[in-house]
C-alpha cells in the first residue's frame, strides 16, 4: 500500500481576501530557510511577483523550469491553482485559489477533479479566509450588481459545491 500524498498548505477562499499575499509570505519564509522555491502564477501577476519574490523562481502558468533549478527538490507554490493550466499535485506543495467553477457531487470526484484531489490530500479540509473588515459593504453591493447570483456566490462567498 502506497503512502498518501501530503501537501503542505491548501487555501480555497473568495476573491479579495489576501490569498496571494499569504502565499507570497510563505514562499519568502521557505526561501529564507535556504530552500529552492518555485512560485507559479498567472501571466498577469508575473511582473509584480518576480520583483516581490527575490530569490524565488517565479514562473508564468505553463512556463518551463530553468535548467539551473532542480524542480524535483524545490518547494512548489501555486497561486490561483484552479485557474492555471499547469497545476500539478506535488508532495509538500502550497496551493491557494478562488474556485474557478462549481463542483457537482454527482460528477466531480477526486479521481477527475484536481481541487477535490487536493482537499483529499490535505486531510479532507482546506483553509478559508473571508474579506478583511476594510472591505466595505458598498464595494460588495457594487460588485454584486455586476454578477449573477451564482458568480457572486462562487467568487465572493467562496462556494464551490452545488
Amino acid at each position: 500500500m502506497s503512502t498518501p500524498l501530503k501537501i503542505a498548505y491548501l487555501e480555497i477562499s473568495p476573491r479579495q481576501t489576501g490569498k496571494t499575499s499569504r502565499l507570497r509570505r510563505m514562499a519568502i519564509d521557505i526561501a529564507a530557510q535556504g530552500k529552492q522555491v518555485i512560485f507559479v502564477c498567472s501571466p498577469g501577476l508575473y511582473d509584480f511577483l518576480r520583483f516581490k519574490l527575490v530569490g524565488v523562481c517565479v514562473l508564468r502558468d505553463g512556463e518551463q523550469v530553468p535548467e539551473t533549478i532542480d524542480a524535483a527538490k524545490a518547494v512548489w507554490f501555486y497561486d490561483e491553482f484552479d485557474w492555471l493550466q499547469s497545476t500539478e499535485l506535488r508532495t509538500g506543495a502550497y496551493y491557494s485559489s478562488t474556485a474557478s467553477r462549481y463542483r457537482d457531487p454527482e460528477h466531480d470526484t477526486p479521481a477527475n477533479d484536481l481541487l477535490l484531489r487536493l482537499i483529499e490530500a490535505y486531510g479532507n479540509h482546506y483553509q478559508r479566509f473571508l474579506w478583511p473588515f476594510e472591505m466595505h459593504y458598498l464595494e460588495l453591493a457594487t460588485v454584486r450588481k455586476t454578477m449573477t447570483q451564482e458568480e457572486f456566490r462562487l467568487n465572493y462567498l467562496g462556494e464551490f459545491i452545488q
